[in-house]
């Protein structure tokens, strides 16, 4: 009689002893589990917004800090007397040694992954900015969606302005921006992602939205700024900073900067102002859908730009005796909205040709990407040629609403 064959393996059945080792491993990694870089919030300093000045030593920083237990008061307000945020700064030659330095003043080690807003200010973005920007496409903790804004005088004034409504100034700052982008045509929405693109892209420069304080700086820094319904300092977003690389220029205005967001299609909605039909009043519309394409068409050795904007609109207030059921009108309307955003379209361009002499638009990275022949013989002289080169505007307007009203009651007001 033959014997049963014993297993190979010593312990038995390797069937059974997988199980046995797997178990083994689940209880080693329930014993190592953690991140290694994990960092306790009580250890850290978490950075709101930074904000970059020219130094004596070269630039200086201030950064932004959240107080958590201020934040976190659901009373509303302060019961131990503290700003819900604290504000370092240090003055260095490099903006990483600089960031090291606050930590001689901070009680904890600055965290830069929660940062919404970097302002920098317009003398230091005059000089160049490849050095800011540098440093935080390198750092390995921040986020690239952060916006970034150019302060009408000092940044660290910017961030110490203390905000009514949003605890957190940087908070005021992100959610202007967001709300402002997508409702104000004048106002652009630019994050480090947006800039850096358009520095290191052949045939573009970059578009920053500006800030300034309205009122008195000093007054911005106290309590008593979100104590009273008229604050005597707000935060105010103004312009568009014009860069030529990474050096500012100058500022686009108002009407400039919405032509500017026409051009790059970046307009979610505005209002457009015009004039009634024979001149005898204004009417506003708005603008509740546009899109913009560019398009190239060669013209000897040179390329032509034609823009061609779609969009459509509603009626939003009536200040004359006009008839919104005729046909007519309604053409007419459609008219006048299409003359002021060419005319707004016109003015940016006209601004960046001759005032700023700055492809802010990408004219020429249109042309590399739609004539790469042509751009091959024109990208060394583009900076020279970008002044004359020639362009044609088209706008197509259709107004879908014109309210619940068809006639204004204005002409039935009794004197």
């Amino acid at each position: 009689m033959k014997k049963p064959k014993r297993s190979g393996h010593p312990h038995g059945s390797p069937r059974r002893f997988w199980p046995c080792t797997l178990l083994g491993v689940l209880a080693l990694s329930l014993l190592t589990t953690g991140c290694w870089n994990r960092r306790e919030l009580n250890e850290l300093a978490i950075a709101s917004s930074m904000g970059f000045d020219v130094g004596e030593k070269g630039v200086t920083v201030s950064i932004q800090i959240i107080d958590p237990g201020e934040i976190t008061n659901k009373s509303g307000g302060s019961t131990a007397g503290r700003a819900p945020v604290t504000l370092y700064d240090a003055n260095e030659e490099t903006v990483f040694q600089a960031i090291r330095s606050i930590t001689t003043k901070s009680p904890r080690k600055i965290y830069l992954s929660h940062l919404r807003i970097v302002v920098i200010s317009e003398k230091l973005a005059r000089q160049g900015i490849r050095n800011i920007i540098d440093f935080l496409s390198r750092d390995h903790e921040l986020r690239r969606d952060f916006y970034i804004l150019i302060a009408r005088g000092s940044a660290r004034d910017v961030l110490n302005t203390m905000t009514t409504i949003e605890k957190i100034p940087a908070n005021k700052m992100f959610n202007s921006v967001k709300v402002a982008e997508e409702n104000w045509g004048p106002v652009l929405g630019t994050n480090l992602e947006d800039l850096i693109g358009r520095l290191v892209h052949a045939g573009m420069s970059p578009l920053v939205p500006g800030i300034r304080i309205l009122g008195s700086s000093k007054m911005g820094s106290k309590k008593t700024n979100v104590e009273q319904i008229d604050a005597p300092a707000r935060l105010d977003l103004k312009g568009l900073a014009v860069f030529k690389k990474d050096k500012m220029l100058g500022w686009m205005n108002e009407q400039e900067g919405t032509g500017a967001n026409f051009i790059l299609n970046k307009i979610k909605s505005t209002v457009i102002g015009g004039s009634c039909p024979g001149g005898t009043g204004k009417l506003g519309s708005e603008i509740i859908r546009s899109q913009t394409k560019m398009k190239v068409r060669q013209e000897g050795d040179k390329p032509l730009i034609v823009i061609e904007v779609e969009s459509e609109a509603n009626v939003s207030d009536v200040e004359c005796s006009i008839d919104l059921h005729q046909t007519q009108i309604i053409h007419e309307l459609e008219q006048s909205i299409n003359d002021k955003i060419r005319s707004l379209v016109e003015a940016a361009i006209k601004a960046s040709q001759t005032k700023f002499k700055s492809d802010v638009f990408g004219f020429g990275d249109t042309v590399r990407r739609k004539q790469p022949e042509l751009w091959s013989k024109v990208q060394g002289q583009w900076p020279e040629m970008y002044p004359e080169i020639p362009y044609e505007i088209r706008v197509e307007t259709k107004l879908r609403r014109t309210g619940t009203t068809s006639q204004s009651f204005i002409e039935e007001i009794k004197e």
